[in-house]
C-alpha cells in the first residue's frame, strides 16, 4: 500500500518548480510527466505524492519542465539525484541554490 510523501523545496531562483524522478508517480524520468509543485504561503514549493514504502527513489528538481532546467550546486556543479526510501509520514525538505537555467 503506497504511503503519502510531502517534499518541500526552497529556492528564490524560480517562480514555478517541477520535479522529476524514478517513480511513475514522480514521472518516471519522463521529462513530458514532471510534476508541477505549488508554491504556498510561505514561498515553499510542495507537492504531496503517493509512493511504495521501502522503494528506493531518486528524484530531481528542476526550474522548467526540461532537463536543461535542473538543479545545480552553489557554484553551478551538477549534483547527485536526491534518494528517499517512503515512509508513511515522510516529509523531505530541501534548498536548491540555482539552476541550470
Amino acid at each position: 500500500m503506497a504511503v503519502k510523501v510531502e517534499i518541500k523545496v526552497e529556492t528564490a531562483a524560480t517562480s514555478h518548480l517541477y520535479i522529476i524522478g524514478s517513480s511513475k508517480n514522480l514521472g518516471a524520468w519522463n521529462i513530458n510527466n514532471a510534476v508541477l509543485m505549488e508554491r504556498d504561503s510561505n514561498g515553499l514549493f510542495t507537492t504531496t505524492k503517493m509512493l511504495e514504502p521501502g522503494e528506493i527513489v531518486e528524484f530531481k528538481v528542476l526550474s522548467e519542465k526540461s532537463w536543461d532546467a535542473v538543479e545545480k550546486g552553489v557554484y553551478g556543479e551538477e549534483i547527485s539525484n536526491h534518494i528517499i526510501s517512503p515512509q508513511k509520514g515522510l516529509v523531505v525538505n530541501l534548498q536548491v541554490a540555482r539552476f541550470a537555467k
